[in-house]
């Protein structure tokens, strides 16, 4: 009998926690399911010598939607000085508006102004041309379990103006396929290659906010600021990789502006995801002053630093665990396979007695590096 009891309560109890969990539904607020269509600002002015500066505008959109979001095209942007500069905007791509250099006055504050093809209008505040003290290093540090590489950055100004500090980074990385393929099919005929395609190098800019404030301390000094970590699985650590960390000085109202914007990503993944929440910076609609405008408009100098990692800490892959030869054909059966299932031709190899030489195929996604996205052109700077 009490054994039975004890069953009718662990089914009660189950039916009352089933039916608690599935009458949850998921709170899907208006700031996130209407995100509106408000101009979206991402860029500077860059005031070091014979620098580029760029502006990207786009628009917001649903947090839940999928495609990259819509660009602001043929707009007139431009940068106006309080001591009667104007420099103007071209756009090189659809929504990407870049300057050359320019020539500045001292002491001379900036803002952007915008007006996009339907006849809006929207200002930024004026901000200080910032000057960025030099990066002092960029050091690694390989993880006790050699699970990855943890990146950090080190500077000061020891004028002690600074204070605040913003970093983003890029990332170059050189790759190489399990299979090398040295021929190629031109005209239902097998050749040697004329370039390399079984060593690649891929490039990923970050999406990650890092910014800090040194104005607790005595002294105008960052250390060991961690930029990112960098794990072993995949190919980035397996031959050599590579690491440009770029440091901008900021005022304390753009601190303020990437800290919250940085807290809103911990919900939505990315710098460039849609905001639930209203982190808007300092730009504004002249045509309704009740529009939100999306983004912080800067000027400052940029400083930067590489940094290569040579340690060869990657392990195997999925592909190299994968990818083996598939086939030994003679060159008709090769070119056959080339042309039906993009088979690459590996190695010459000949055969006793056959009149045809033969050769040994694979796929392409485990010998033609660019497949996964790189390219196999080096880049300028490595070495």
């Amino acid at each position: 009998m009490k054994n039975q009891f004890k069953l009718l309560y662990l089914s009660i109890l189950s039916l009352a926690l089933y039916l608690l969990y599935s009458c949850v539904q998921p709170y899907m607020p208006p700031e996130i399911t209407h995100a509106g269509n408000f101009l979206v600002v991402d860029g500077s002015l860059n005031v070091s010598p014979l620098a580029t500066s760029e502006i990207k505008l786009s628009h917001t959109q649903n947090i839940n939607e999928k495609e990259p979001p819509k660009v602001e095209r043929e707009a007139t942007v431009i940068v106006e000085g309080d001591k009667g500069s104007n420099f103007r905007f071209v756009e090189v791509q659809p929504g990407t508006y870049t300057l050359g250099a320019i020539a500045y006055v001292t002491n001379e504050k900036f803002r952007l102004h915008i007006r996009t093809k339907n006849g809006k209008e929207y200002i930024s505040q004026y901000v200080p041309a910032m000057q960025t003290p030099p990066i002092d290093s960029v050091t690694y540090q390989v993880s006790p379990e050699n699970t990855g590489v943890q990146i950090n950055v080190n500077t000061h100004d020891p004028l002690n103006k600074t204070r605040f500090y913003r970093w983003n980074f890029e990332e170059t990385w050189e790759y190489q396929m399990p299979l090398y393929t040295g021929y190629e099919v031109i005209g239902k005929q097998i050749k040697g290659r004329t370039e390399d395609v079984n060593r690649c190098w891929d490039n990923r800019k970050s999406s990650l906010i890092t910014v800090a404030s040194s104005i607790k301390l005595s002294e105008d000094v960052i250390r060991d600021m961690p930029i990112t970590f960098v794990p072993v699985l995949g190919d980035k650590l397996r031959i050599k990789y590579s690491i440009l960390v770029r440091q901008y000085g900021i005022s304390q109202q753009e601190f303020e502006y990437w800290n919250a914007l940085s807290r809103t990503n911990e919900v939505t993944g990315g710098l460039f995801d849609s905001q639930p929440s209203q982190v808007t910076g300092n730009i504004s609609c002249v045509n309704d002053p009740n529009e939100i405008g999306f983004g912080f408009f800067s000027a400052s100098s940029l400083e930067e630093k590489r940094l290569f990692i040579t340690d060869n800490l990657g392990g195997l892959t999925f592909l190299d665990k994968s990818c083996e030869p598939l086939d030994t054909l003679p060159a008709s059966e090769a070119v056959r396979m080339f042309e039906m299932l993009s088979h690459l031709i590996l190695v010459e190899f000949p055969v006793p007695g056959s009149q045809e030489l033969w050769y040994t195929t694979g796929s392409a996604a485990c010998s033609d590096c660019r497949e996964l996205g790189g390219t196999n052109k080096k880049p300028t700077f490595w070495k």
